[in-house]
């Protein structure tokens, strides 16, 4: 029985995958930005790595992360913004060593808002009795591509 639950969950990781793969394909990098450190986003845990950010055609608050080993495909909320002639950047929240991907300043014009995630929560309400772990804001740098 075992083997049988483990040989359809791979045919539908398969198979969903087989279905997204044309419409990731067609996407365009960009951003790309190194990150020094392993984050949270959505739901999905990412490793250090240099990531290639992209929207999805069509599905414009869908944001598609892709390193070298893995990625995640997260829906963000897109805020206008005054033109600036501020750089693209990656915008963290820290609580300790946990790092959470909270914001995208893609365009000169735009920002993209990554909702607060049930593991950022409980890490903020960890930290909040500890006043020497009070959350952080950490920058990263982007490269339009």
């Amino acid at each position: 029985m075992r083997k049988y639950n483990r040989l359809v969950t791979a045919f539908a990781a398969v198979a969903s995958f087989a279905a997204v793969a044309p419409a990731l394909a067609q996407q365009d990098v960009h951003l790309i930005a190194r990150v020094p450190f392993a984050f949270a986003v959505g739901e999905a845990n990412l490793p250090s790595d240099t990531y290639r950010l992209s929207r999805l055609n069509g599905h414009r608050e869908m944001l598609l992360l892709r390193g070298d080993r893995t990625g995640a495909l997260v829906r963000a909320d897109e805020v206008p913004l005054p033109r600036t002639n501020s750089e693209p950047s990656l915008v963290f929240h820290r609580f300790g060593d946990q790092y959470f991907l909270r914001e995208i300043r893609w365009e000169d014009t735009a920002r993209l808002d990554l909702p607060e995630t049930k593991a950022e929560r409980r890490a903020a309400e960890g930290r909040a009795d500890r006043a020497a772990t009070r959350m952080e804001t950490v920058i990263v740098t982007a490269a339009p591509r």
